[in-house]
């Protein structure tokens, strides 16, 4: 704001300064005075010429020059404000007529903006559901995907589960059947030991026998 007025104020003082040193010291309103009035001793006049000819005279009255004319001009002012008057009435109807036309298109391109804008809202709003809608098929098909994915692993786990299973079961088998392997070794060798203590005292009853 401080700035705008700073430029209003130049404005203003290049404008007075232009009519004051450039426009103004050369406008003057001259005042004639009344038709065939003697030519006065001292004083001006306005001679008029045609092919060096002299055609007439006229006696000035007087003659504001500069900031002078300004107030002097009255009658010119006033000429164009009854011509800006006359000018203003006659067209009137036909500005109305213009600014009738004009409210009217005012009044259309409002409401078919509103209606634009309404359209723009609807199909911001249809957009926004079809982003809503899309978003959700696409959650529902990353569900599908995740369960099949899931369900995959788990068929895999109770696959490897199944495997290991088996493994322990033929590992089990294998643990007993080696128990049962170990159990028989373990009757032969207390057969064989058994059958050694024997031999062993038969050994030595023949020994004693054969001492006596």
């Amino acid at each position: 704001m401080k700035f705008l007025r700073i430029i209003i104020v130049v404005l203003v003082i290049i404008l007075f300064s232009w009519l004051n040193w450039w426009v103004l010291p050369d406008l003057a309103i001259v005042h004639f005075s009344k038709m065939g009035e003697p030519i006065p001793d001292t004083g001006l006049i306005l001679i008029s010429e045609t092919n060096s000819k002299f055609d007439g005279y006229r006696v000035i009255d007087r003659l504001d020059l500069g900031w002078s004319g300004v107030p002097a001009a009255w009658p010119y002012m006033l000429a164009g404000i009854i011509l800006g008057i006359v000018a203003g009435f006659f067209s009137g109807d036909q500005s109305r007529r213009i600014l009738a036309i004009d409210s009217a298109s005012k009044e259309a391109l409002e409401e078919a903006e509103r209606l634009s804008e309404e359209a723009q809202l609807l199909s911001d709003m249809a957009r926004c559901e079809m982003a809503k809608i899309s978003k959700r098929e696409q959650d529902v098909v990353a569900r599908m995907e995740y369960l099949k994915k899931t369900q995959l692993q788990d068929q895999e786990k109770r696959e490897e589960f199944e495997k290991q299973k088996e493994q322990w079961t033929g590992k089990h088998r294998r643990t007993e059947t080696m128990a049962k392997e170990l159990k028989n070794a373990k009757d032969k060798i207390r057969r064989l030991e058994d059958k050694i203590y024997k031999m062993e005292l038969k050994e030595m009853e023949l020994k004693l026998i054969d001492e006596f």
